[in-house]
Parts: structure tokens; sequence; C-alpha cells
């Protein structure tokens, strides 16, 4: 039972929790005997939130009380550790923030537990979360579960490791230029960078480009990213890019009162490219692209060509 539970997604736990199948107390022991297991060769984990396991009863009481659950409730999941957590270590990867502990959660990990969401542990990063692999002088380098000689990519590395090694079902990672998409596809999960501000930033750091960074999900399952992110999206009155009060749709298909946009980038993206690299990217011949339109039309998408402002005002701004 143990290796189901530490290798089903945060969705199916919910559900176990929410039917009395599983209780949150096996859930968060499970996963604490697996980090005690796999971590030290793996080293994704750098500071384990010490209250987890009393969260967890806590959540077992809520459970058998009958009263109202939320959707993530006794799920653990894990964070970033550039991520404010009230009460436990966030140390940023750096010696220069060794022992610092926040006095708040971010904005993004609140959520988390508001959802019912239990904090498992803090996951390794590059210094500052500025680099594209996960090692730093004050807690070492994180390994790709997959082979141990390799890197889990970064910077939310520790985060994508954690997650393949079955250390936790569901975490927090940030990304600037690829930090949750790359990690993710080093170890075969799944991540979610979020439009710019659908998901506030309070809380964490660094702050300086925060026209840039986003923060998102990371999980083994499609639908973990669309749960953990319809609870994470939407103003919190401190972020101020973070503005946007559109519901999170997470249905797929579609209808006419639900229609995709689509933007073909015509133009420089976030940063430069060479025309080798553009070259795959140019106009089809009229017969394919007259194709493509008649499907688009038929499933009710709009698309227009464009060049977003942002990315061509943040590529002048990284030369």
């Amino acid at each position: 039972m143990t290796t189901d539970i530490v290798f089903s997604d945060a969705t199916r736990l919910a559900d176990l929790i929410r039917t009395r199948q599983v209780s949150p107390v096996e859930v968060v022991q499970a996963h604490l005997d697996r980090i005690e297991a796999v971590d030290p060769k793996v080293n994704a984990i750098v500071t384990v939130a010490q209250d987890a396991l009393a969260a967890a009863k806590d959540a077992e009481a809520a459970v058998m009380a009958g009263g109202e659950l939320g959707p993530l409730h006794g799920v653990p999941f894990t964070v970033k550790d550039s991520i404010d957590t009230a009460g436990v270590l966030t140390q940023r990867g750096s010696p220069i923030f060794k022992g610092r502990t926040p006095d708040t959660d971010a904005t993004s990990v609140a959520r988390m537990k508001k959802a019912g969401g239990i904090l498992l542990a803090k996951t390794n990063l590059p210094e500052f979360s500025y680099w594209i692999e996960s090692d730093n002088l004050l807690s070492g380098r994180s390994n790709n579960p997959w082979n141990l000689e390799r890197t889990p990519g970064g910077s939310s590395g520790g985060e994508s490791a954690a997650i393949a090694a079955g250390m936790s079902p569901l975490g927090l990672g940030t990304d600037l230029a690829i930090s949750v998409r790359g990690p993710a596809a080093q170890t075969g999960i799944v991540s979610l960078k979020a439009t710019h501000g659908r998901v506030p930033m309070t809380g964490i750091w660094p702050r300086a480009p925060r026209r840039f960074w986003h923060v998102g999900p990371m999980a083994r399952s499609i639908r973990d990213l669309a749960l953990a992110f319809s609870q994470l999206a939407g103003p919190d009155g401190q972020d101020a890019f973070a503005t946007s009060t559109v519901p999170f749709d997470a249905g797929i298909g579609a209808a006419p009162d639900r229609r995709l946009r689509v933007g073909w980038m015509v133009g420089p993206g976030f940063g430069p490219s060479t025309p080798r690299l553009r070259r795959p990217c140019r106009p089809q011949p009229r017969p394919s692209r007259a194709r493509a339109i008649t499907w688009m039309r038929f499933a009710s998408r709009r698309w227009s060509a464009t060049s977003p402002s942002t990315c061509s005002t943040s590529s002048t701004s990284w030369r």
C-alpha cells in the first residue's frame, strides 16, 4: 500500500482521503518514509517541515468529523526553497541566507494550505534560482532519480527530482526562462509556467525581476496541474502584476462559448534567436496553411499573427 500511496497522484490521494480509504497520517508518513529511504542519494530535500505529521493528524480529525474538505485536503506538497514558508527554513540556496526562517507564507503556499494541502518539505535549487542545474554551496547538488550521474535540471530541479522519485505528489516551483519546464522534462514529470500575473509572486525571492518571473505547479499528472492551478490563480492585492480576475476553466474540448485563442509568433520572443532556430518556424506552403486555417475555423478557434511587446522589451533588457 505504501508504494501505491507514494506513486499516486495528488488528485487520487485527495479522493482516497475524502472517501476514508486512507488517512492523511498514512499518506504523510509514507512520503516521510520515502524521503528517508531515497533522498540521501537524490538530495532533493533541504528541509522537512517538522509539523507535517501534526498537520496530518488535524486533517484526519476533520475527515472523521465529516466537515467540508478542501480539494487537496490531507495531501502533502513540497515547495522550492526560494518560496517563503512560515516557520520553515527558506534559505534560497545561499550561505548568505543560512538559517533564515520567514514569519509568513508566500501567497502560493497559503493557497495550497487553504485548499487542504500539507506542507511536507522544501526542495533544492541553485543559489538565488539562477542556473540550469540545482547545486549550491549550502545544500549541495541534486541528482536525477532516473540516473544519479545526471542532473534533474534547474532551477526547480530539487522539486522535479522529489516528485519523480515519489517523495512528493505535488509541488511549487518558479520559472524565469525554463526553471519548471526544463526540470520537468529532465525527470519525466509535468509542470505549468502559467501566464504572467495569473499566480501572485508575493513571498518569492528574488523580487527584482518579478515582471518576468512565474510561479507554478509541478506534478506527475496533468490533472494535478489543473487542480493546483485552480487553487493558485487570482490576485492577492499585493503583487501589482497579478491582476487577472478571470476564473480558471479546467475544461477540455471545443465549444462555441469557450474558444481557444492561438497566437502565431512572428517576431522576437523572450530572447534573441538565430536564423537557424527560426527556420523551422517559417510559414508553411500555402496548401498546408490553408488546411490549418480550415481546421481552426472548424474548431471555433481564433488565430492571428502576433509579436508581443512584453517579449520584445524583455529581449532588449537582457542583452
